[in-house]
């Protein structure tokens, strides 16, 4: 199967085919990828590297965390992208993105108020689970429609943190 990735508008090439083993953008690496039973955690090994993920599909995208860094991506066949980019099929827009949070923490800082204009991959929470600090940060562009926790809150998994909705297109 392949698929591309888009993580801050860079695609990836990626080439599921054989077990152990996955092509990201014509490199040849060896993977294997493990679901944690009931949970949204995976154990990836990729080249005898171990990794923790957290992984949460919303709204069609795909919030993947690993080692404190989190990131959007939009994973679809490439076959379909392709047929997209040729103008073969419409490109759907995504609505209002709720930003829920990746795993229970204590909220450390608020970053952004509501009516606060962001940048896609800006910083809007700061969440400490596991005795680290992580910055869950904007899947999009846009306009923070609610801000669902202050600093000193308690959070449980997908619990709502921010809605960002998307900007408004200026009238012709």
């Amino acid at each position: 199967m392949k698929y591309v990735a888009t993580v801050n508008h860079k695609d990836f090439g990626i080439d599921i085919d054989r077990p152990g083993e996955v092509v990201l953008d014509d490199v040849v690496r060896a993977a294997d990828l493990r679901a944690i039973a009931g949970t949204q955690l995976y154990s990836l090994l990729l080249d005898n590297r171990s990794h923790e993920v957290f992984v949460e599909r919303r709204e069609g995208l795909y919030y993947v965390m690993i080692s404190g860094e989190q990131f959007t991506v939009d994973v679809e066949d490439a076959r379909l992208k392709q047929l997209k980019a040729m103008g073969g099929l419409a490109h759907e827009e995504h609505d209002s993105a709720v930003v829920s949070a990746p795993m229970p923490g204590l909220v450390v800082k608020v970053l952004v108020e509501a009516g606060d204009a962001v940048a896609e991959d800006q910083g809007l929470v700061i969440l400490e689970a596991m005795k680290m600090e992580n910055e869950i940060r904007s899947p999009r562009m846009g306009v923070v429609r609610s801000v669902g926790v202050s600093a000193g809150n308690t959070v449980n998994l997908g619990d709502v943190l921010v809605v960002v909705e998307p900007v408004p297109e200026a009238a012709p």
